[in-house]
């Protein structure tokens, strides 16, 4: 049991357990972060542009989709596409485009 304390009405000295870290000095000022950066590659910016570059012919393009759209539904709910016909029709429009649908 220690006793060094009694009688001192509560008052501790705790100098001695201080550490050296506690007693170096403190910096009120706030810390530093460093800034976010971002870049986009030549690569990205190519990709970014190609695909505006889609988006502007399929906005240029909108009143023939539609047209297009509505002529295919009429089909397909007409059972045009069903036959044997339509399907040959389409495996011949694949094969004389080289399978490329753009």
């Amino acid at each position: 049991m220690d006793i060094r304390n009694v009688g001192s009405n509560g008052s501790v000295d705790r100098t001695g357990d201080r550490s050296k870290r506690t007693e170096s000095k403190r910096d009120d000022a706030a810390p530093s972060v460093p800034a976010d950066r971002a870049s986009i590659s030549s690569t990205g910016r190519e990709t970014a542009a190609a695909v505006e570059g889609l988006a502007e012919r399929a906005r240029a393009d909108r009143d023939d989709r539609g047209a297009l759209v509505t002529a295919a539904m009429t089909k397909l709910m007409n059972g045009d596409l069903d036959g044997a016909a339509a399907i040959a029709s389409a495996a011949q429009r694949l094969l004389d485009g080289g399978f490329k649908t753009v």
